[in-house]
């Protein structure tokens, strides 16, 4: 100091300090999630991290918990979540670290491509129980969340308009949004049966057959898959992840197994669906709009999707997509060529 005299030693911030810091972020400026979700996404890092100030908080150290994680079968997805946070707590707290470690991510398999055809769609139908008919015919034909029509109230829908109206606080982007579903005469039919069936009953539109929440159905959803042949259970190894299928006799998991069975690897087995979920919808959704010629803006505004990289993640291309454009370039070129044939000839 100017006086002579030794300038205190800067306290170290801590991780508690850092977390705090991304906590009040996230609560300001993402409407969709509370406190609790916040610790929910933090719990890993705090078991770890807990306690110790940021000098410590190495890149050996991260490392060591990469393979805490890995060892209790987290997978690179859920662990990259939780790097992503901790990358963005030295983010905010950069005025007071002089040093932050490099945070690598681990890497992911590509973006999930399910989707539905029309085909399979009418497949999956008869096979789901009546209560998720309803919700599924939405989600599959306008590419709303499950979050956003688990949440939909009668308040939201201006039947004689055929509009969904959804507020701010309703959507994950934060942004309202208006979706006309009148225009498609089976959601039309679909609304009217249900106001019908449960608008005495409940505030929600879509409920069970009693008017009760929907509540979690998986169970359901997997049973409708596996008869539909777009799902099946098997058995996976937490540790080589070996695959075994599971007879349909042999499942739902209420039906406790005599025998869980061990890998060769000497890991007990466990429970694991592949095939079509629910989110798959809403990127079939994304996908029949942009094939129906809807403009990319249009699209986007329906199936509420903020930013164009997440709404291309929706956006699947595949070799009949490719096919089809490869058509409708010959075709447009032969138009083309017709044209230059049947020009009046040029005066000499």
């Amino acid at each position: 100091m100017s006086d002579g005299t030794l300038a205190p030693p800067e306290r170290p911030i801590r991780y508690e300090e850092m977390r705090e810091r991304l906590a009040t972020s996230w609560l300001l400026y993402r409407p969709e999630i509370g406190r609790e979700e916040v610790d929910q996404a933090l719990a890993r890092l705090d078991e770890f991290f807990g306690g110790l100030s940021a000098s410590l908080i190495t890149e050996d150290k991260i490392n060591t918990f990469k393979l805490t994680r890995k060892a209790t079968g987290a997978s690179n997805a859920t662990i990259n979540r939780a790097l992503a946070a901790l990358r963005q707590m030295f983010k905010l707290s950069a005025k007071s670290i002089k040093n932050p470690p490099e945070i690598k991510l681990l890497p992911e398999p590509p973006a999930r491509k399910g989707f539905l055809t029309h085909e399979e769609y009418v497949q999956l139908w008869p096979n789901l129980p009546p209560h998720l008919q309803p919700i599924t015919a939405f989600a599959y034909s306008l590419g709303m969340r499950l979050g956003e029509l688990e949440n939909l109230t009668w308040k939201n829908v201006n039947r004689s308009a055929g509009v969904i109206r959804l507020e701010a606080d309703q959507t994950k982007s934060g942004e309202g949004r208006e979706i006309q579903y009148g225009l498609l005469p089976e959601l039309s039919e679909l609304m009217t049966r249900l106001w019908d069936t449960t608008a005495d009953v409940s505030g929600r539109v879509f409920t069970r057959q009693d008017g009760t929440p929907l509540g979690t159905f998986r169970k359901a959803w997997v049973r409708a898959c596996m008869k539909s042949g777009l799902g099946r259970m098997c058995w996976e190894c937490p540790g080589c992840h070996q695959l075994t299928e599971v007879s349909k006799q042999a499942w739902p998991p209420e039906i406790v197994p005599k025998e869980v069975p061990i890998c060769s690897c000497g890991r007990t087995c466990r429970w694991h669906y592949e095939g079509l979920i629910f989110h798959d919808l809403r990127r079939t959704a994304v996908r029949n709009l942009r094939r129906a010629g809807v403009p990319e803006s249009v699209a986007m505004k329906i199936s509420g999707h903020k930013t164009r990289e997440v709404f291309e993640r929706y956006n699947i291309v595949d070799a009949a997509d490719v096919q089809r454009a490869m058509k409708s370039l010959d075709e447009f070129q032969q138009r083309e060529q017709h044209k230059v044939e049947h020009l009046p000839a040029r005066p000499n």
